[in-house]
């Protein structure tokens, strides 16, 4: 039951719309489906980390209001500048699109930050965590439960990434450009939230 209600809920976080949604979709868009994939993987692999840090009683450090204040604006610094290069950024749709393995490590980092230091994923995962002690005490059930979750948000992210790959061919310049301002303006009002919110 475990691994199900897991799967369920990993799955569930599909409607959580914050930053890394419009992250994954634009790199999708711009840099084909290799580019998203590396960003679903920096996503994971940051959810990865908030587990650990819950698991081995870490998550403390988030709880102190100190901390949440560095790591809120260290966030919003981030989405901000994706926000403005956004913006000021140029649509180029290329019908095959190859990114070396510097691109990959570059739009993996993308991911992994943007992510990480939000500080909503860390009170969404305490939040899970909790849920997932009191519901499953022994140690395997919690283990197949969280991993669960985390198998259900990399397929939901997976997901978006050949979806993506669908919508592209009904994607012009004309409309990324648009889709690109408003990503990018979306992506500053987030900042501006979470400036305000850890303020």
């Amino acid at each position: 039951m475990s691994i199900i209600e897991g799967f369920a809920i990993g799955l569930g976080m599909v409607i959580f719309v914050g930053p890394v949604f419009f992250l994954l979709l634009n790199s999708s868009f711009q840099s084909g489906t290799k580019a998203g994939i590396a960003v679903a993987l920096g996503i994971i692999a940051s959810d990865i980390v908030c587990v650990l840090l819950c698991y081995y009683g870490l998550s403390s450090i988030f709880n102190v209001e100190q901390n949440q204040f560095w790591i809120g604006v260290v966030g919003a610094t981030i989405v901000l500048i994706l926000g403005v290069n956004y913006l000021i950024k140029k649509a180029n749709i290329q019908p095959k699109t190859t990114i070396d393995s510097r691109g990959v490590k570059a739009f993996f980092l993308k991911g992994f930050s943007v992510n990480f230091f939000n500080p909503f994923v860390f009170a969404i995962w305490i939040g899970i965590f909790n849920y997932g002690q009191h519901k499953y005490p022994t140690t395997p059930s919690l283990i197949g439960f969280l991993g669960f979750v985390l198998l259900g948000i990399l397929a939901t992210d997976l997901s978006k990434v050949f979806l993506s790959k669908k919508l592209k061919r009904f994607i012009s310049v004309e409309r990324l450009t648009v889709f690109f301002r408003i990503t990018g303006v979306v992506l500053i009002l987030f900042a501006i939230r979470l400036i305000y919110m850890v303020w």
